[in-house]
């Protein structure tokens, strides 16, 4: 009888899928607007935390069922002069550098474009452009970290 108990109890362990937990740290410097420099460090968790999956965002946490598809992470354009990325600071910005998981993603002002206040989002040494005032870059997820890297709302220049 014990054995067909833990049997039983040892089938039902190996029938729920294996869940696969994840901590990808990124760090950089923002370029604020009034010239200094601050180190930002920005990761992805996805972790149990009470007995609940738990999904961590640099400083969000929130209870989840799984990996999340996506997380994504704004920037706004004001009055083409700075940028707001309230992820990484509470203030203007007038550019980053940030790595994160073999990926390296900057921001920084070129003068003489004609793009809507000369900024460039440079992903994986790929540039792109604000097209309007609001543009994002979605991290998209698996089992094991981070998938991928979009850029959405931002135009991307013949090369």
């Amino acid at each position: 009888m014990k054995t067909l108990l833990f049997s039983a109890l040892l089938a039902l362990l190996l029938s729920f899928p294996a869940q696969a937990y994840f901590d990808v740290q990124g760090s950089g410097i923002v370029q604020l607007k009034d010239g200094s420099n601050r180190l930002v460090e920005f990761g992805f968790t996805f972790t149990r935390i009470d007995g609940r999956n738990t999904f961590i965002a640099g400083p969000h946490a929130l209870a989840v069922q799984q990996v999340p598809q996506k997380y994504s992470l704004s920037l706004v354009l004001h009055n083409s002069d700075y940028v707001w990325v309230a992820d990484f600071a509470d203030v203007p910005l007038v550019g980053f550098d940030f790595k994160i998981a073999g990926h390296h993603i900057r921001l920084y002002k070129e003068e003489g474009l004609r793009m809507p206040g000369s900024f460039v989002i440079e992903i994986d040494g790929i540039r792109h452009h604000f097209s309007r005032n609001i543009g994002q870059i979605d991290f998209t997820f698996d089992q094991s970290g981070i998938k991928g890297i979009e850029p959405k709302s931002f135009l991307r220049p013949r090369q």
